[in-house]
């Protein structure tokens, strides 16, 4: 009868841990997800795959971001700026502009910001309903991640709800 019982709750525990993961994004923070219908890692690109929506996140490389454009040092006060146009005047006239055409690209001004806080990190976004996508990036202490979502507004919120301190 015990054995059935033990047998039984590892049964469960297991179906529990198939429904669901942890992705550990740092020491300090995680995203929790669902079960996904698949999950591809392709060079600096983790791709979750569900049946109506898709996630990908990557650690944000300053000298990958756009290129031939080495934004080392200034990474985190540009990305703030796509979002954040008043921190666009500490930029140089050149990456004020291409901030600004990523915003346009992002669906801002006509798109709403995100301006989250999970422990110590901040969280930068949006969601651009024309395309149906949600660019989120993350900021915490040792990294800045960027994820975009292929699917719903609710999905995103979603998503962005599910980030949490480890």
């Amino acid at each position: 009868m015990a054995a059935t019982r033990l047998l039984l709750l590892c049964i469960l525990l297991t179906a529990f841990q198939a429904q669901s993961g942890e992705l550990v994004l740092s020491q300090d923070l995680a995203l929790d997800y669902a079960e996904p219908k698949l999950i591809s890692h392709s060079s600096t690109t983790l791709i979750i795959k569900y049946d109506d929506w898709s996630l990908s996140h990557r650690v944000v490389d300053s000298t990958a971001i756009y290129p031939k454009i080495n934004l080392s040092g200034i990474e985190e006060v540009y990305l703030h700026s796509i979002f954040l146009p008043a921190q666009r005047d500490s930029l140089p006239k050149w990456l004020q502009v291409l901030a600004e055409e990523q915003a346009r690209q992002f669906g801002l001004p006509e798109g709403q910001v995100v301006e989250e806080t999970v422990g110590n990190a901040k969280i930068l976004g949006t969601y651009n309903q024309q395309n149906e996508e949600g660019y989120l990036y993350i900021f915490d202490r040792v990294a800045i991640h960027q994820m975009t979502i292929a699917g719903t507004e609710k999905q995103y919120k979603e998503l962005i709800r599910n980030i949490r301190e480890r």
